[in-house]
This record gives C-alpha cells, sequence and structure tokens, in this order.
C-alpha cells in the first residue's frame, strides 16, 4: 500500500505527492517499514527523482532505489554528505566536470551513470545510475564458483575496464562488492556488470591537495601497491591488480594476503611476494592461467599489463585454448553467467555446491580504509563507512569455504546435541 513517510496517510498511486502537501511522496509502506527513520525516503531529489527504498549500503554513503519522473524507470542513487568543503564553488565545478567524464562510459557491463548534482546548498552530491538487479560476485564467491563461471566472469569485467581505460577512466575500488552478476529477461542475457567507475577519485577530488597526499582510498585487500604507498600518479595497471587479487580469491577461495589489520594488509601489498595458487577442490586451472594472475599482480606496474585491452588479448588466449581441449573451437562455445533464482552458473552448469547454497551468507561490503602510508603499520585507521576511527582489529573479507568450513561446522553441531543430551540427564537426575 501507497503510504505517506512523513504523517503516515495512505494513497492509491505509488510515487504521487502526499495530499498534506508536506513536501513528500507516498512509497510502498514495506519499503518505510524497513528504514522508518531515514530521512531520504518519500523525498524529492534534483527535482526529479523520488527516493523510494533503501537497497545497500556502500563505504561511502547509502544507496537508493528512486523513481525518475520524467521517463518514468526506476534507477540507483548515491546520496553522500561531503560537508563544508562541498560547498565551495570550486569544489563543485571540479566535482560536475569529473562526472562529466564518468558519464561518457557506455558499455554492456558498465553500471551507466545517468545523472549527478548537489543538493542543500552543496551539503550532499549524488549519482544517480542505472539499476541493475542480480547477485554481488562477492555473495557468488561464498558460495564457490566453477572455473568456466570464472574466466566468463573475468572477461567480462575486462571487456567494462578496457571501456573505461579507452576513455582514461582509473576504477580505483575494484572488488567483489562491485561487481554484480545480473540477468536481463528481454534478451535472455546473462551479464556481468562493474560499478562505481570513478567514484573514489570523484568523491576526493575537491578535497585541499595537502589533505589527498599521503591518504589512501581504497579496499586494502585490492588495493595496488602503488595506490598502498599513497602515489597520485594512478594509472590503469592498478585496476589490473585488482583484478589479478579477484582472479586469486575466486580460484582458491580466499585473498592472496590476508591479515587482521588493514595497516599489515597495505604493507603485505607493497612488499610480501605473491602466493602460489591453490586452487578449490576439482577447480582445475587451465594453463597459462597462474602466469596471467601473476603478471596482473606485479609490484612494479611497469611488469603488469599497462591497460585492460592488452590483459583481455592475453586472457582470450588462455580462454580459447580452454575451449579448444574441452569443447571444440571457441567461436562455438557459448559461455554464460547465469543467474536464475539467485544462482550463478558456467557454460550453462551449477558453480554451486547444495551445502554452500543452504549455508550462504548475506551481503556485506568491505571497509573502505584511510592509511598514511609514510608509516602504515603504526598509522591511525578510519574507517569511512563509520567516520570514526577502528577501535579494534578489522578482519579480513574472508570466508570459510571448503572442507574447514564443514568441519567447524560439523563441530558445532555435535557440541549442541553434547549439550542437549546433558541437559536432559540433568532432567531426569532431578525427577528422580
Amino acid at each position: 500500500m501507497p503510504i505517506c513517510p512523513h504523517c503516515g496517510k495512505g494513497g492509491e498511486t505509488l510515487f504521487a505527492p502526499c495530499v498534506e502537501g508536506d513536501g513528500y511522496y507516498l512509497i510502498d509502506e514495506k519499503d518505510w517499514k524497513e528504514a522508518p527513520s531515514d530521512r531520504w525516503l518519500g523525498r524529492r531529489l534534483g527535482d526529479r527523482f523520488v527516493i523510494s527504498s533503501i537497497i545497500g549500503e556502500g563505504s561511502m554513503g547509502y544507496v537508493y532505489k528512486a523513481f525518475q519522473e520524467q521517463v518514468e524507470r526506476m534507477v540507483a542513487i548515491k546520496i553522500f554528505e561531503v560537508g563544508a568543503d562541498g560547498q565551495s564553488e570550486g569544489s563543485r565545478q571540479r566535482f560536475i566536470q569529473e562526472a562529466r567524464v564518468l558519464a561518457r562510459v557506455s558499455h554492456p557491463n558498465c553500471v551507466t551513470l545517468y545523472d549527478f548534482g548537489y543538493e542543500k546548498e552543496g551539503q550532499f552530491l549524488y549519482i544517480a545510475m542505472e539499476y541493475v538487479g542480480g547477485i554481488s560476485l562477492r555473495r557468488a564467491i561464498r558460495r564457490g564458483l566453477k572455473m568456466d563461471a570464472i574466466l566468463e566472469i573475468l572477461r567480462q569485467v575486462l571487456m567494462a575496464l578496457r571501456e573505461a581505460h579507452a576513455l582514461e577512466i582509473v576504477h580505483r575500488d575494484l572488488k567483489p562488492e562491485n561487481i554484480i552478476l545480473s540477468y536481463r529477461k528481454t534478451s535472455d542475457e546473462q551479464i556481468v556488470k562493474v560499478l562505481d567507475f570513478g567514484i573514489a577519485k570523484l568523491l576526493h577530488q575537491g578535497q585541499a591537495q595537502k589533505t589527498r597526499v599521503g591518504l589512501l582510498f581504497g579496499t586494502p585487500a585490492y588495493m595496488s601497491p602503488e595506490q598502498c604507498q599513497g602515489r597520485l600518479d594512478i594509472t590503469p595497471a592498478s585496476d589490473i591488480y585488482s583484478l589479478g587479487c579477484m582472479a586469486y580469491e575466486m580460484v582458491c577461495g580466499r585473498l592472496p594476503f590476508v591479515s587482521e589489520r588493514p595497516q599489515e594488509m597495505v604493507r603485505m601489498q607493497i612488499e610480501a611476494p605473491i602466493p602460489p595458487l591453490e586452487p578449490r577442490p576439482k577447480v582445475e586451472v587451465p594453463a597459462g592461467f597462474e602466469e596471467f594472475v601473476r603478471t596482473c599482480m606485479a609490484k612494479d606496474p611497469g611488469e603488469r599489463y599497462a591497460n585492460a585491452s592488452i590483459a583481455l588479448g592475453v586472457f582470450d588466449g588462455i580462454r580459447g585454448a580452454t575451449s579448444q581441449l574441452s569443447v571444440g573451437p571457441m567461436e562455438e562455445v557459448r559461455r554464460r553467467v547465469t543467474v536464475p533464482k539467485n544462482r550463478v552458473s558456467g557454460v550453462e552448469l551449477d558453480p554451486v555446491g547444495e551445502a554452500r547454497r543452504r549455508a550462504m551468507q548475506e551481503d556485506r561490503p568491505s571497509p573502505v580504509v584511510e592509511v598514511d602510508p609514510k608509516d602504515a603499520p603504526l598509522s591511525r585507521v578510519t574507517d569511512t563507512m563509520r567516520g570514526r576511527p577502528v577501535g579494534g582489529p578489522m578482519r579480513a573479507p574472508v570466508e570459510d569455504t571448503g572442507d574447514l568450513g564443514r568441519l567447524k561446522r560439523l563441530l558445532m553441531a555435535l557440541l549442541a546435541c553434547l549439550l542437549l543430551v546433558a541437559l536432559l540427564a540433568a532432567v531426569m537426575f532431578l525427577v528422580r
């Protein structure tokens, strides 16, 4: 039932103005009950978007679903509170200029930026994007992906990066949470979508130069060594490094570098040698794949593939050799990444084990941290998701998978049974 989130009065038509004339619009009552205290629900943003529901929380703000009135379509909107610095005219112009560049990215594997702007005299900025249904790569990794699905996901991510790199746009925060596995019913098309191109730069480019130098913006588990060093000359090779980290995690079920302290992970990205690939059980890595990952993760940007176009050329060679060995000529292979009923499959096979499907956990975003790279192991760390110092150790986003995870669950079940038996014995003793 449509309801006004401000006065609580109902109506008949979604997104219609409230009859009380309070400036709010009617949204679904179910969406309002999920976040009754949110200040944006039912509000009109930029004189054209009606905020209808919360669909996620990122490292730098909430993500909302909204109705764009003029064209009658649903969009995803990110709203950020930028504070006093965002009110300066210079900051506003830099934001507009950068957003216009990002809006040029147009590719089936890229989430399209529709609109952007400021609200409340510059205290809030917003970005309206294509709304994409599906599941995140983070969730798919937790379930466990087969090699065919991994290869297809990486290929489509590389095609998205190729488009951006051709426009001299660097993603800067490539990670599983920013990749959606989606499906288009109208065309029976399975598609991988990459989100948030250049958002990190877009949000922080308005800060004073003295603030930006020496600060890191990204997710430590996937940041390139040059990002960890706080360098400003970030090139497409930085995205290639992040891609290598994701490829390693998809195959092995764990990150290449693991630490409970983000400062230590930053140090490992800069100094630690690349560990060998140890694929999950039943994951057969094709010839040349490990060399591809190690080249992506080279510490020196000059030793990596310079951009996604070069990396894609090498990667297609690996996929082509694999296809010819297993199925036939590459042009005859129809590789698919499907999400029917919240599942993912590659080459029309289910890559998710039944036990892991039942044990699937909810998505949670990897934290984005700011670290002073000059003394990273000892520096003050701020969780920008909450805007306050981290009070304790922050665990890397690693999930229990494979035999170890099943053993832990078995031990927990056994312990619960023993406790139940002990409780029954105690009750019988008291009855006597």
